[in-house]
């Protein structure tokens, strides 16, 4: 089969998800990336796909015309992001490939990925990987987020996403979606579109897919390295306001009650970008705040627990995956333990306030043989569900749905 493999940004191990597909996927087919970068960095990422053999085509887009266009939104109903990330010359570059190369099928990631690609749905066979609902994701934020700031821009966004995924929902005929609780989410705003638009006997919903991500079981497996005794880790992408809000939530909230029976404990955030008040924390001794670090694995696998107390969250949480893959036992608040299938108590530990977390932490802290135990059940967890070949074969079986559908339509149309 032929991809084509479209991308707002360039994959990477840290986006965890179109790394893990395109490694896969290549084993069998003949795939194409397409992409944006704006940045050094993306760039460096770029380059480090074609030195891996990836056939990579870009286009360089300038994060201050991206700006300009993003304010020029504001008065209108687009989202902010879509308009972001909306171009011209990456819609038109994708189309050439498209007349160029026999591609069998498109796929799209992410609502800024898709803000450039609807033109293609026209004339390709087209799956939408939405990852997560950002709308469901507007409107956590709007309850908690770390800062007013974060929490006006969320409100402002919230019903131009809703207007936007509703359509898209309506509008394409494939979408990928990380979790059955944003893919509830998706189905209701497809739901009210329908009925706006079309009365309420239509079903809305059936091409919207659960495809859990998965976990690099090579890369990710358990390290032989000293615990560091005590050590308690939380890790993402630290410029992400959700881990922003969780950060704050641990540090304020249950490393205190922690600390009170277990003051030798100490807390390792991990993760690129984080802001002042995140970096701050490390004025405690007890706080180490990494920033960037080239591979995260040691410090997940050297702690005693991983902890993802998550604020609000969508989707499926990457960290608690790998920890779980690195043996590490995973505490992680009882919403996210639900996206994710796991039974608690069983693959990992779930709470649902900062005394529950605390109380969960301790007693791992002090029983070695349950710390363990509950390591190995994670990584059998991560084995038996989140195996990326199996996920990317469920992927397969939707693109060749979505060509057979493309084809029985063109085969409809009247000949010319």
């Amino acid at each position: 089969m032929r991809i084509l493999f479209v991308t707002p940004n360039p994959p990477s191990r840290i986006r965890v998800r179109s790394y893990g597909f395109l490694a896969q996927l290549r084993e069998e087919h003949e795939v194409t990336i397409a992409t944006q970068y704006s940045s050094e960095q993306e760039l460096a990422d770029v380059e480090a796909l074609r030195r891996q053999g990836y056939d990579v085509q870009t286009v360089e887009e300038s994060r201050r015309w991206a700006a300009f266009r993003t304010g020029l939104t504001l008065p209108g109903s687009s989202p902010l992001q879509v308009a972001y990330a909306r171009s011209g010359r990456f819609t038109r570059a994708v189309q050439e490939l498209c007349k160029q190369r026999s591609i069998d099928v498109v796929h799209v990631e992410h609502l800024r990925g898709i803000a450039s690609m609807e033109p293609i749905a026209d004339i390709a066979p087209l799956v939408w990987d939405a990852v997560d609902c950002i709308s469901l994701l507007c409107k956590r934020t709007i309850a908690d987020g770390p800062d007013l700031k974060v929490r006006a821009v969320a409100r402002l966004e919230l019903p131009r996403t809703r207007r936007y995924e509703a359509r898209m929902a309506r509008r394409l005929r494939h979408i990928l979606i990380t979790s059955e609780r944003d893919r509830q989410a998706m189905i209701e705003l497809s739901r009210a579109a329908v009925k706006r638009e079309t009365g309420p006997d239509k079903e809305p919903g059936a091409g919207i897919h659960v495809l859990p991500n998965g976990v690099d079981l090579r890369y990710f497996q358990p390290m032989r390295l000293e615990r560091r005794r005590f050590n308690l880790v939380f890790s993402g992408k630290m410029s992400y306001h959700a881990n922003v809000a969780t950060a704050l939530y641990l540090y304020q909230q249950i490393m205190p009650l922690v600390w009170q029976r277990k003051p030798e404990a100490t807390l390792t955030i991990v993760g690129s970008k984080p802001p002042a008040i995140i970096r701050g924390l490390a004025l405690d001794p007890r706080v180490e705040v990494t920033g960037y670090v080239d591979d995260i694995r040691p410090y997940v696998a050297r702690a005693d627990v991983m902890l993802c107390p998550m604020v609000y969250s969508v989707g499926i949480q990457n960290k608690v995956l790998e920890a779980a893959a690195l043996g590490t036992p995973v505490i992680l608040a009882a919403q996210a333990a639900a996206s994710l299938g796991a039974v608690p108590g069983r693959d990992l530990l779930a709470a649902s306030s900062a005394q529950e977390f605390a109380d969960a932490t301790v007693n791992l802290l002090e029983h070695d043989e349950l710390r363990a135990a509950l390591g190995e059940a994670g990584r059998r967890f991560v084995e038996r569900h989140h195996d990326w070949h199996v996920v990317t074969g469920r992927l397969v079986d939707i693109y060749h749905e979505a060509i057979s559908e493309h084809t029985d339509v063109l085969d409809r149309l009247p000949a010319r």
